[in-house]
């Protein structure tokens, strides 16, 4: 089953949080649809085949809210959500967790870490890609 948590603030989902990665069916998904990324979970069986596919590619995006996905391999991090500019909450992510972001952050190491991160791209420089909030 699947174990995760959604933090918000105003109705908006500011971050969801993948406690555990087991689920007993064979794809699910946690994100809400309209997310610009998608997490989903997959539990295959040996043999099976997701046929050859490429992904259409959107004609145009605008205004979509960059988000960022954590996977901690191992050690443990404290992560400060930020809704509309000002610090709302920590959480704390552990090894063998996923978090998803959609709100302005700032990382904290608890322990030595490491980390698998994947966000939209492509990368657009520092000075084009982040507005600091401390």
């Amino acid at each position: 089953m699947l174990k995760s948590e959604e933090i918000k603030k105003d109705g908006k989902i500011l971050a969801i949080i993948l406690h555990s990665a087991s689920t007993d069916k064979s794809v699910e998904f946690i994100t809400p649809k309209d997310f610009g990324l998608q997490l989903g979970i997959h539990k295959r069986k040996k043999g099976e085949i997701v046929k050859a596919h490429d992904h259409i590619p959107f004609d145009i995006l605008k205004n979509l809210p960059v988000q960022e996905v954590i996977f901690v391999k191992s050690g443990k991090m404290s992560i400060g959500l930020y809704h509309n500019k000002k610090p709302y909450k920590e959480v704390v992510v552990s090894s063998n967790e996923i978090i998803l972001l959609n709100t302005g952050h700032n990382v904290r190491f608890l322990e030595d870490t490491e980390m698998v991160e994947v966000k939209q791209g492509p990368y657009r420089e520092r000075q084009n890609e982040k507005t600091d909030l401390e």
